[in-house]
């Protein structure tokens, strides 16, 4: 499958006189955070990413042939215990995540050419590994598609249908008179 790469970057990549770098963004309840892989900040598409340089990770982005859900994850660390509370409820489950591919210029923050998006989805469960003092958060990332293999936690009744933004539906209407139908058969 053809990629819609940005012709300068992927020349810059292709003859190595560049650093590459990844882009976070991740929406949490307090803010939408913007993060890069290198230190300092980096001005992008009119946002302002921060620097995480060694105190954060990134999962392998994965890619196939096959239809199934693929995620990655972000890794924190270095987070002082008093502050874990207020970051474990700050995470929002099911929030816009995006990650791109970029490079710099070496001992910049300049870009070279348009970031690559290599990733799309939302938050999923966090991972927290508590020390003595300091603690790491893993916010794990998946595509859209893992909402395929949970449970929906909907109900086939009317009252759900309506509650759920479906005011006009009567479908199920008949469904919940066949509950209380005793049909007998036979003689």
């Amino acid at each position: 499958m053809p990629r819609n790469i940005d012709p300068i970057l992927l020349s810059a990549l292709s003859a190595r006189e560049c650093t590459p770098v990844d882009l976070v963004q991740i929406t949490f309840r307090s803010e939408t955070s913007y993060a890069w892989t290198g230190v300092g900040e980096l001005a992008w598409n009119g946002k302002l990413f921060k620097g995480i340089g060694s105190v954060g990770g990134l999962g392998d982005v994965v890619e196939g042939t096959e239809v199934r859900a693929d995620g990655t994850s972000v890794l924190l660390s270095g987070i002082d215990n008093i502050f874990l509370g207020a970051a474990m409820t700050d995470i929002l489950l099911g929030a816009p995540a995006y990650r791109w591919l970029g490079a710099v210029y070496p001992g910049t923050n300049q870009l070279i050419g348009t970031p690559y998006l290599i990733f799309s989805g939302q938050v999923d469960k966090p991972r927290i590994y508590t020390g003595p003092e300091k603690s790491t958060i893993t916010l794990a990332l998946e595509t859209r598609m893992i909402n395929h293999s949970r449970a929906s936690n909907r109900r086939y009744t009317a009252a759900d249908q309506h509650a759920n933004g479906y005011p006009d539906d009567t479908l199920f209407n008949s469904v919940e008179i066949t509950a209380d139908i005793q049909l007998v058969w036979g003689g």
